[in-house]
C-alpha cells in the first residue's frame, strides 16, 4: 500500500472528477487542475469556459494528501486565446480543516454540475429570441 505522503491531492481531485465523467488534468507549471467541457480537447480547454481547481492557505494542488488542510476551491474562467481570462462564477469552495476525499467529491459534483448547467453558445442564441434587427443582445457571461 502506498503511504499518503507518496500521493498528491491533485490524484484524489482528478479521480473525483474522473468518476463524475468531467475531463481535467493537472497543469504542472501554474500548480492547478483544469477541468473542461467533455466536447473540448485539453488543447483547447483554456480557450473556453473551464473550471480552476486548487487549493488556499498551506495546501499545495500537487503536495502530499497527509499535508491538506483544506480550502480545495473551484473558480470558472470564460478563456479568450489561453492567456486572457475572465472570472465568471465561485463553483465550490471548502473551508479549512476538512477531509480530502470529501472535499474532492463535493467539489467534483459541484464542477459537473456548473458544466451541465451552463447553456452552449448556440443555445443561449437560440432561448434569447434574438434575431438580426434586435438591437439588445444578450450574454450568459458577465463582460469583463
Amino acid at each position: 500500500m502506498t503511504p499518503l505522503a507518496h500521493i498528491p491531492v491533485a490524484a484524489v481531485v482528478l479521480h473525483a472528477l474522473a468518476v463524475r465523467e468531467v475531463p481535467a488534468f493537472l497543469d504542472l507549471e501554474e500548480d492547478f487542475i483544469v477541468a473542461h467541457p467533455p466536447h473540448l480537447s485539453q488543447n483547447q480547454a483554456l480557450d473556453s469556459e473551464h473550471v480552476v481547481v486548487n487549493t488556499h492557505w498551506g495546501s499545495d494542488i500537487s503536495g502530499p494528501v497527509d499535508q491538506y488542510s483544506g480550502n480545495l476551491y473551484a473558480t470558472a474562467y470564460e478563456g479568450y486565446d489561453g492567456s486572457d481570462y475572465c472570472d465568471i462564477a465561485r463553483v465550490y469552495y471548502s473551508p479549512p480543516g476538512e477531509d480530502l476525499t470529501a472535499d474532492a467529491a463535493a467539489c467534483a459534483k459541484a464542477v459537473a454540475e456548473w458544466f451541465t448547467s451552463r447553456p452552449s453558445t448556440s443555445d443561449a442564441e437560440d432561448r434569447s429570441g434574438a434575431d438580426d434587427t434586435d438591437e439588445v443582445r444578450t450574454s450568459t457571461t458577465e463582460v469583463c
